[in-house]
This record gives structure tokens, C-alpha cells and sequence, in this order.
């Protein structure tokens, strides 16, 4: 009988949180993010058994956060926000509110080196359960928690952007990563395509993700294909992994 190790897998759960999941709190729900939670235990309870290291990544935002619409004067969820627009602010006369935890150089720094970026409702808010995992999710599933996203002067979608995921996995002598949960076009993407740039071999499971827009989500799941990326069902994975 064949022996199953998965013991250089690690499988990574990316902001399974209420904000996103529960519908009753009105922040940053992702359509049918329930099922994804769902999903997520299946995923884990399959696989933590054969020593894969199961890796719960999420944001923890400051009220202040750059990329929350409530912190500029003339914004309001999903408008944009554009280097050019904001180039000229000065310390002085600026589109900034009273509870921004940005200054006016680090705005305009942030964006001149993204271009632009989508302003956010309030969500996944530090000092809130909004941040806490999605029923039937428990902390003790999870060996290795990161928070990403504590800073106010910066988004933050990938799972590697200012954390020391890359150094536990290392630890770990990971080879290959699971990813889902949410979203697909944003945080489980960036964190993927991460991934593969630090040569990690990447697998993204269809059954547990789900976008925020659905043309944005195919973009994203084009750039899988483009960077070797797998994008599979749950069974499919069942099969990579336990061939």
C-alpha cells in the first residue's frame, strides 16, 4: 500500500473571514462566500491528516486604512482613486477625512507606484469580530495565522505583502501551495501569482473561491494559465495530490 506524505504542501486559506462570508454584517459580503467557508473545512479535514501544513492568511485593516472610501472627503465603495488625480494634493489643500491614518506623500506614493486603486466600504476592521474566521472554520484548524494589511498607508491583497509567510513556508520546506477562499480576482490572485514568483509550484481550488466580478474573476483566472497556475476542482485536486 502506497504511503501519502504531504508533508511539503502547504494548503492557505486566504481571508476566510465574516466580513466577506457573512451577509449580516454589510461590509465586503462575496456572493455565495458561505459556501466557499463550507468548502474550506472539506478542503482541510481531507488533507490535514496526511501532513499538509494548513495556513490561515487574512487582513486585519486600521478604520484609517488607505483603501477604505470613508476616509476621503468626495469618494464613496468601488470609485476609483488615480495618482493623477491626487499628484498635486498638498498637506494643506487635500481630498483626505479626519480619520485617514495616511498622509497626503504616502497616498500619493502608494499610488504612483499602483497606478490606481478601488476604494473599499469599511471591512475586515482590526479590533472587530468582521476579521474572525467563517463558521464551521476554528482556529485550531489552522497551524500558521498571518495577518496581512496593518498598514494604513498601504493595500495589501497578497498573502506575501509585508508578512513572513515566505519565511514560514520556508521553514516548513513547502514546495507546493493550495490556495481559495477569496477573492479570486483580488486577494487569492495576487497571493498565487506571489507565489509562483517565489517558485513555489501553485494550485488554486475552484469548489472554495469565489470573485468579486465575474469579468475581473476571468482576468484572473487567465493570468493562472499564463503563470502555470492551476485552477482545479476539488476532485481534480484529489487526484493530483493522492495519484
Amino acid at each position: 500500500m502506497k504511503t501519502i506524505n504531504l508533508n511539503h504542501v502547504a494548503v492557505i486559506s486566504v481571508d476566510n473571514t465574516k466580513t466577506f462570508e457573512d451577509a449580516s454584517y454589510k461590509e465586503l459580503y462575496v456572493q455565495e462566500g458561505e459556501q466557499a467557508a463550507q468548502a474550506t473545512k472539506k478542503l482541510i479535514d481531507l488533507l490535514q491528516p496526511y501532513g499538509a501544513l494548513i495556513v490561515n492568511v487574512f487582513e486585519q485593516h486600521p478604520r484609517g486604512h488607505i483603501s477604505f472610501a470613508d476616509n476621503y472627503l468626495d469618494k464613496k465603495p468601488f470609485d476609483m482613486i488615480a495618482y493623477k488625480e491626487v499628484k498635486d494634493w498638498t498637506e494643506e489643500n487635500h481630498g483626505l477625512a479626519l480619520g485617514a491614518e495616511f498622509t497626503v506623500k504616502e497616498l500619493q506614493s502608494f499610488l504612483k507606484t499602483v497606478g490606481s486603486q478601488m476604494l473599499w466600504p469599511q471591512h475586515s476592521k482590526d479590533r472587530t469580530d468582521s476579521a474572525e474566521l467563517m463558521e464551521p472554520l476554528k482556529k485550531d484548524d489552522f497551524a500558521i495565522t498571518v495577518i496581512k494589511g496593518t498598514n494604513p498607508a498601504k493595500e495589501a491583497y497578497s498573502g506575501f505583502d509585508e508578512t513572513d509567510l515566505d519565511k514560514k513556508l520556508t521553514e516548513n520546506q513547502i514546495q507546493k501551495v493550495v490556495l481559495w477562499w477569496v477573492a479570486t480576482d483580488y486577494c487569492v490572485g495576487k497571493t498565487a501569482l506571489d507565489a509562483v514568483d517565489k517558485w513555489y509550484e501553485v494550485i488554486v481550488v475552484d469548489d472554495a473561491v469565489r470573485g468579486v466580478a465575474s469579468e475581473s474573476t476571468q482576468v484572473m483566472i487567465e493570468n493562472f494559465a499564463q503563470n502555470n497556475i492551476r485552477y482545479v476542482t476539488l476532485k481534480e485536486l484529489e487526484n493530483i495530490l493522492f495519484a
